[in-house]
């Protein structure tokens, strides 16, 4: 299947306020920037913060897991 096609399939099983907040966290630094200091209290409070962040929660549903080693 090529991209175009795979983005059509993505537009009609997905909504646009779901791809927006995904189009976000895939475009956001801060996750990663967290995950590089792993015992700071920045990162603490990120791990935290994705349990409810609807930008991760829209990001894994399409996408899957982000890679936070970036």
């Amino acid at each position: 299947m090529n991209t175009q096609e795979n983005t059509i399939q993505a537009n009609k099983q997905f909504g646009i306020t779901t791809r927006a907040w995904a189009g976000l966290c895939h475009n956001c630094g801060i996750c990663p920037y967290a995950s590089r200091k792993p015992d700071s209290s920045f990162d603490k409070v990120m791990r935290w913060h994705r349990t409810w962040c609807p930008g991760w929660a829209s990001h894994t549903k399409i996408y899957g897991l982000k890679d936070l080693s970036s």
